[in-house]
């Protein structure tokens, strides 16, 4: 765990792999106080490794990740990249990530060099839009602020709706256990044009506030996340992503969390993702594992 050290870089630091053989990688060593490893570096970088990985102009358009143990933060991950399928449109790898012999996780992901045919976008949520939302840094001033992880965090900004929007359809992302909630997020800083940067940039960020979301109904505020850190225990158990099409991670983007179901601890948490043409852009998909401390 790191105890002291620099805010946390871009993104573009952040999620960068250095290559060191055909098929192995190595990731920027994160800065985060966390007492394990941010799931969404590790499927950020395990994208960029497969990105890197498959011939050129061929971009993934789906990700399943499956989280197998807690990673030790400020130190470096190896990315081993197994070849499993190279076509004529889609081309498959699967991304192990490993520190020392502690296997972290495993994630499949399938690119494609398809880019006309079928299309078509749900509307885009009825939303306030981001500069009517609330920082969250802000909203959780009264619950006592977000802790050392956010003193640290400085790669993504979050602003909350703090309740659905007027005529917001609690339905539109899948029938919820609560209202949807919109949290709208960007990259701090200019991404430049590499839209596999701007992919894995939309995945790191896509591993924040699922939590929160899973407990909104059973009494949680999103942005109380002081209070959620002390009265819950949660582990993200499998992640899932479909890319729709190209998005940049440096402008604004609508998440639009929902969680429609959750038994046996296990919790459900969709997203869908919305860019500024308001098309949908991608689909987010997590089973998380959840239990009271209390």
């Amino acid at each position: 765990m790191t105890t002291a050290g620099p805010a946390q870089a871009d993104l573009s630091q952040v999620l960068h792999v250095e290559q060191r053989d055909d098929d192995l990688w190595v990731g920027a060593v994160d800065v985060l106080a966390l007492p394990q490893l941010f799931g969404g570096q590790l499927v950020g970088q395990s994208l960029m490794a497969a990105g890197r990985s498959v011939p050129e102009g061929c971009l993934p358009h789906s990700l399943h990740t499956t989280f197998l143990r807690g990673g030790r933060s400020g130190e470096p991950v190896s990315f081993r990249v197994e070849r499993l399928r190279d076509g004529r449109s889609v081309s498959t790898r699967e991304v192990s990530a490993w520190q020392d012999d502690r296997l972290l996780c495993r994630t499949v992901v399938s690119c494609t060099r398809i880019d006309s045919g079928l299309s078509h976008s749900r509307p885009t949520p009825r939303a306030l839009g981001p500069e009517a939302a609330v920082d969250l840094r802000v909203l959780a001033e009264p619950d006592g602020g977000l802790g050392r992880f956010w003193d640290d965090f400085r790669a993504i900004e979050i602003r909350v709706e703090p309740e659905p929007a007027p005529g917001a359809d609690r339905d539109a992302v899948a029938p919820g256990a609560a209202p949807p909630q919109n949290i709208w997020m960007r990259a701090v800083d200019p991404l430049g044009d590499d839209p596999l940067l701007h992919r894995a940039a939309v995945a790191y960020a896509s591993d924040l506030m699922l939590m929160s979301t899973a407990v909104t109904p059973h009494g949680h505020t999103t942005g109380a996340e002081t209070t959620l850190g002390r009265t819950w225990w949660a582990v993200s158990l499998d992640h899932t992503m479909w890319f729709h099409r190209d998005v940049r991670a440096d402008e604004w983007l609508l998440f639009e969390h929902a969680t429609s179901a959750a038994h046996d601890s296990r919790a459900l948490i969709d997203a869908a993702v919305f860019g500024a043409d308001g098309a949908q852009a991608c689909r987010i998909t997590q089973e998380a594992l959840i239990r009271p401390l209390t």
